[in-house]
């Protein structure tokens, strides 16, 4: 595998510099925030790539379970991050990490013990960037499905409570909402689907023929990949929209919109 220099990784950071100047003279705003996620980005990744490097010569599964446990507590805070309503009392961080950690978990392990089979099934190899797979598509579309969830509901507190008024049950006054949200999440994904192979090769797969694999081997992990990212999302979607829908109401299906505050 050919080796990519730090001075390669600086000279490729200027074109993110000079295109945050052209969105700057453009009447782009927000230029400081484009500079912060491209540092932010190669800090986090400089790191993870130093702390890996040292979880996997140390054969140590105390260290995987721990960088699983950051990366699913990073993966609940950025969904609670990315809503313009959230519930007060850390709920939204507790919805979006059940959500994101509960089926992405259980697939994972499934697909471990299974059918990858390392030995063993916890190997840092697999289990790390498979999760890190699953966690970052599943995290946008959750959050992407509660954010639409909580800020529909706002808007239309009239309809809903119209509805109320007309006999229909919370469930079914929630319904039109919770369709949108689902659809609003699943598109991205269904969309990249759509496009591998075809319109784009994804990640792991071209990473895998780089690092010198057999390309039918690299297509069939990246056919597994997306298949679990698919579900993963999907599951772990449904879950958080069925999980805040019921937490805008109370015991007398009453909506509580109190219970929401705006960022």
């Amino acid at each position: 595998m050919i080796t990519i220099s730090y001075w390669d990784l600086l000279t490729l950071s200027s074109l993110v510099f000079l295109l945050g100047g052209a969105l700057w003279l453009n009447g782009f705003s927000k230029v400081g925030g484009l500079y912060w996620a491209t540092l932010r980005m190669v800090v986090q990744l400089l790191f993870m790539g130093v702390w890996l490097s040292w979880v996997f010569h140390s054969d140590n599964p105390i260290w995987v379970i721990l960088i699983g446990f950051v990366m699913l507590v990073a993966g609940g805070y950025e969904i609670s991050k990315r809503q313009q309503y959230r519930f007060k009392k850390m709920h939204s961080f507790l919805i979006g990490l059940l959500s994101l950690s509960f089926i992405s978990l259980i697939l994972l392990i499934g697909v471990l013990v299974f059918i990858i089979q390392p030995d063993p099934w916890h190997q840092p190899q697999y289990l790390i960037p498979l999760l890190g797979m699953l966690l970052g598509n599943s995290m946008t579309a959750i959050g992407l499905g509660l954010d639409t969830l909580t800020r529909n509901a706002v808007q239309l507190k009239h309809k809903i409570e119209a509805q109320l008024a007309l006999g229909k049950t919370a469930k079914e006054s929630m319904q039109f909402i919770k369709e949108q949200s689902l659809h609003s999440a699943m598109i991205p994904i269904i969309n990249m689907l759509v496009a591998a192979g075809i319109i784009s090769l994804p990640g792991m797969m071209t990473g895998q023929i780089l690092a010198g694999a057999d390309p039918v081997e690299a297509v069939k992990y990246q056919i597994m990949v997306m298949l679990l990212i698919a579900t993963s999302t999907g599951a772990g979607t449904l879950l958080a929209v069925q999980l805040a829908s019921r937490r805008l109401f109370d015991e007398r299906q009453r909506l509580q919109l109190s219970q929401l505050e705006k960022v």
